[in-house]
């Protein structure tokens, strides 16, 4: 991690983080792109070629697509509503209680930012009509980690709104399979349909339609760059939420924080992607130390190890400014 010291450096380095379209990725990344996309294209060039193959070729495209780029011949795709259930059921009873009690909790949040329709009938007639959207798409990386988190933090808002239905796209993995956690926590959410789909290809799909994925209104959930890029590009096509990912957390501490738990919040952000970035800003320089040294001694046990790496030597920081008014500064920043 980079180890800056004053607002000024602090603001530079924040400064100079590319805009997604011109973000660098693993040479292997675009090896594979190149070879099945076409030889030096960009990211953003890339995901259009994607969108328009799908757009045009439909399940086809999507098979094809994630041979080339995944690796994974995808067998149906859909999953059924039987392996849906299986998954629910085989899974810990532990971590079912848990998504439950999330589920819970998540739910009850959202009930209160519903919106009801009112009109107001005076010397004229003013109001608002609330409607749900007839049919959401939610993207679930699920890859090389597992988020169910996601799952149920974009299915279960839809389902407080009145979507109709909810549809799910997450990636398979080796043998068209999809990580089981994701499917128990669709069968918690309520998720109506999940397809075995990832990448900006998914997003193509849901956006357009296939003969296989039903288009939908609204595409919602985080992905890597490939999936900003696209999520972006059909937008107006349909709506999305927002342009999640690649993932960033900022930690603003004093010296009374615990240093592993800042370590722990830096490594979490760092395990999702190699563009990731992960930023410590602090008054204490005692801690700031004392993070690098939870990093380091954290690091060699963890499973996504060499993304974590990357992740933090590119785009991590440990930031020391002299006042923790500094510090929110560069937080809005």
């Amino acid at each position: 991690m980079k180890r800056l010291v004053g607002y000024a450096a602090a603001e530079q380095f924040i400064r100079s983080r590319p805009p997604l379209e011109e973000a660098t990725l693993p040479p292997e990344v675009m090896a594979r792109t190149w070879e099945a996309l076409g030889d030096g294209l960009t990211p953003e060039q890339a995901v259009a070629r994607i969108l328009a193959r799908v757009r045009t070729e439909g399940d086809a495209a999507l098979r094809d697509l994630a041979r080339r780029l995944d690796g994974v011949d995808l067998g149906p795709l859909e999953v059924s509503p039987e392996e849906v259930a299986a998954a629910r059921a085989a899974a810990d009873p532990g971590l079912v209680r848990d998504l439950e009690t999330a589920a819970q909790r998540i739910r009850a949040f959202h009930e209160r930012q519903r919106r009801e329709s009112w009109v107001d009938v005076g010397e004229g007639a003013l109001g608002q009509i609330v409607r749900p959207l007839d049919r959401v798409g939610v993207y679930a990386p699920g890859g090389r980690a597992a988020y169910p988190s996601t799952v149920l933090m974009t299915a279960i808002p839809a389902r407080v709104a009145g979507v109709r239905e909810v549809v799910l796209c997450t990636p398979a993995r080796e043998g068209g399979r999809v990580n089981p956690v994701i499917l128990a926590a669709a069968a918690v959410a309520g998720v109506d349909r999940v397809f075995r789909l990832g990448g900006a290809q998914a997003i193509a799909a849901l956006a357009y339609g296939t003969e296989s994925v039903p288009g939908v209104d609204k595409v919602c959930g985080p992905g890597n760059l490939f999936v900003a890029l696209a999520k972006r590009q059909v937008y107006g096509t349909v709506g999305i939420d927002a342009l999640q990912g690649p993932t960033e957390a900022l930690i603003i501490a004093d010296e009374s924080a615990d240093p592993t738990s800042c370590a722990l919040d830096l490594l979490a952000q760092a395990e999702h992607d190699e563009l990731a970035a992960g930023l410590l800003i602090t008054t204490a320089r005692e801690l700031a130390e004392a993070v690098e040294r939870e990093v380091e001694r954290l690091l060699p046990t963890l499973e996504r190890r060499d993304i974590i790496r990357v992740s933090l030597e590119a785009h991590g920081a440990l930031v020391l400014v002299d006042r923790i008014e500094e510090a929110i500064a560069l937080s809005n920043l």
